[in-house]
């Protein structure tokens, strides 16, 4: 997990103090995704952990989330949706930001992608 995580730090350009201060997040997102027993393959792996980092740093700096107004919720599990809630209400609580539905959606998407992968393992 260091590695990914090193890997995801290079790949966003942060310095270290930057990256580290997201520690805690990152914990939060790994013991979820843990206890909710769903594990990425490895490139999706660093894919998803780019983004929740990025997502960390939108709600950090206050910047929104430019996708458009197109939200295919309906298309994505509810599992994936609710995990995804927990993954991301509490850090747009704890960076006390509103928090767009968006967001929530795209992490759906990847981890039912996962969810689906480890249902064909």
């Amino acid at each position: 997990m260091e590695l990914l995580l090193k890997d995801v730090q290079e790949r966003l350009k942060m310095a270290d103090e930057e990256f580290l201060s997201y520690d805690a997040d990152i914990k939060h997102i790994t013991q979820i995704l843990k206890d909710e027993e769903i594990e990425f393959q490895p490139d999706f792996k660093l894919v998803f952990y780019a983004h929740m980092v990025s997502l960390m740093k939108r709600l950090k700096e206050d910047i929104p989330l430019n996708c458009g107004e197109d939200c295919p919720e309906e298309e994505v599990e509810i599992r994936a949706i609710k995990v995804a809630e927990k993954l991301i209400e509490p850090l747009a609580k704890k960076y006390v930001r509103d928090l767009n539905r968006m967001e929530i959606i795209l992490a759906g998407i990847q981890l039912q992608l996962a969810i689906e992968m480890q249902k064909q393992e």
